[in-house]
């Protein structure tokens, strides 16, 4: 063409004639057409030796973008939701080929890869290229061009071999009815359920047909059977997971007969839970994790005065533990301000099981308030009314108190010592005839050490002995009375006495020094 202008304008230049025009212009154009066939030609027979021999190019992108694809290839990627990544390239050929790396085909601008079939008789190899921003991902043979539609059966046919596989060894039933509720597949673990709920044969029925789900749940499309066996055998339970394809409906059935004993069991549990704690004496509040209460009992109700329809609400520990200030079950705080750090620390103290405290109210009743910690950092807290236990202390300690007074105003020195053999009680006659001035160390005093103390401060004598064998035997004992004479010349007069319970009682008076020593023994 550039020669056929050249010339047409030499010919206008120069005035030469149509005849000569014509002529050169068809030479021209048929140069041109050579030489375009040539060039077609040179490119188609590059391409093919860059190849190889008996090269089909199945896919070809660049820069990463798929630019050439086989059409049988390129309908498979569509059906597959092909979402235009390389690396998932690796999912169309490595059921093939052996070799094939997790992020194939990588990375690296100069790429020559080949990979051979798993199977030996396959012949064909993939041959993956990069050259700059060009990827090339071919099928070689050396005996013929091999057919990428060969390629993409096979890899239809792993597919569904591998489908068909997972869904026939599914532990699980799953089977697909049509729109009139008719199974027209059906896996393994499906006939076999069928077999058991006494369908002969294991004839392909819907096993839903005719019964109502015990539970559906809305958030998805799954409802809860009963199934019952026709050999005797316990119901159970199954959760069946639907969904629409295609005019289809595939089903899959788990079995959930452990969860709904579980569940069943965990209702009479808390059921239980519940009438023992509503049968309680002491009051229990037990606050979640997010310090809200969630579970009291009806003693918890009657101790504090809190209504029900308050305790309902789920009121916060701040709350809450206001609330028994306004209402005088808890100690009225010395400082307000300080209260909310009290409750702080109340809780830390629970949360560690080390918070007990004792409540004394202006209605004269005595509360024990315990903290425990529970699992899922719940915190549950003890109330316990010990407003008896409490005077019924106070008043033995007042007849305590007006015990000793009493023995402490004889003139005779009384020591009591208790079944076991302990010094119980003393008074002042007693520690000062002995030289114990101190009560506390006088006190929880095996009998043993008390007799050998008494016979430091008297001449020897056989009574203390006795003595011992009289508190700690377990024998009848009666009264029985002894007389000591004391290092310092004083005379002592013993009466040993037994008290109920096993308890014994020694008495001790001062005699005039001119009276002989007698001695009586036991009995």
């Amino acid at each position: 063409m550039a020669c056929f202008l050249v010339y047409l304008r030499l010919g206008v230049t120069m005035s030469i004639g149509v005849t000569e025009i014509v002529i050169i212009s068809a030479v021209c154009l048929s140069t041109a057409g050579v030489t375009l066939s040539g060039l077609a030609i040179w490119s188609r027979y590059n391409r093919s030796a860059a190849q190889g021999p008996g090269s089909g190019v199945v896919i070809r992108c660049l820069k990463g973008r798929m630019v050439d694809a086989d059409s049988d290839f390129l309908h498979l990627l569509t059906q597959r939701g092909w979402d235009g990544s390389i690396t998932r390239l690796r999912d169309f050929f490595a059921f093939r080929f052996r070799g094939l790396p997790s992020d194939f085909p990588g990375d690296e601008p100069t790429l020559d890869m080949t990979f051979v079939a798993r199977n030996a008789a396959d012949l064909v190899e993939l041959h993956v290229v990069r050259r700059k921003d060009v990827l090339t991902v071919s099928l070689i043979s050396p005996v013929g061009v091999p057919d990428v539609r060969d390629h993409v059966a096979r890899y239809r046919k792993h597919t569904h071999w591998i489908s068909d596989l997972v869904a026939q060894s599914s532990p699980h039933p799953i089977w697909v009815t049509d729109d009139c509720d008719e199974v027209i597949w059906a896996n393994r673990a499906y006939l076999s359920l069928i077999r058991d709920l006494g369908h002969a044969g294991g004839d392909e029925v819907s096993i839903l047909r005719g019964l109502d789900p015990a539970r559906s749940l809305p958030d998805r499309e799954q409802r809860r059977y009963q199934l019952t066996f026709s050999d005797g055998r316990p119901d159970c339970w199954v959760d069946v997971s639907t969904a629409a394809r295609d005019g289809t409906l595939m089903h899959h059935a788990t079995d959930v007969t452990a969860v709904v004993q579980a569940e069943a069991a965990q209702r009479t549990f808390v059921q239980t839970l519940t009438k023992t704690f509503a049968q309680l004496s002491t009051g229990l509040a037990i606050f979640d994790r997010t310090r809200r209460l969630a579970l009291f009992n009806p003693a918890l109700v009657d101790m504090t005065g809190l209504s029900a329809e308050y305790l309902s609400g789920r009121p916060s520990y701040l709350s809450f533990f206001d609330k028994l200030r306004d209402e005088d079950i808890m100690p009225e705080p010395r400082s307000y301000a300080s209260w909310r750090e009290k409750i702080f620390d109340l809780i830390t103290a629970a949360e560690n099981g080390r918070y007990q405290e004792t409540w004394t109210l202006s209605s004269g009743h005595t509360y024990r308030v315990t903290g425990r910690p529970h699992p899922n950092g719940a915190v549950a807290f003890l109330v316990e009314d010990i407003s008896a236990e409490v005077m019924l202390t106070r008043r033995f300690r007042e007849q305590l108190d007006m015990s000793q007074t009493v023995i402490d105003s004889l003139d005779d020195a009384v020591a009591v010592f208790s079944p076991q053999g302990m010094l119980s009680y003393t008074n002042e006659a007693y520690r000062d005839l002995w030289g114990d001035p101190d009560e506390r160390q006088t006190l929880d005093v095996s009998v043993n050490e008390v007799s050998r103390h008494w016979q430091s401060h008297s001449e020897p004598s056989p009574v203390w002995g006795d003595f011992r064998d009289f508190v700690v035997g377990f024998e009848e004992r009666a009264d029985w009375e002894a007389s000591v004479q004391l290092r310092n010349g004083g005379m002592v007069d013993c009466l040993f006495r037994p008290l109920a319970g096993g308890a014994s009682l020694a008495i001790f008076k001062s005699a005039q020094p001119a009276r002989a020593v007698a001695y009586r023994g036991v009995g």
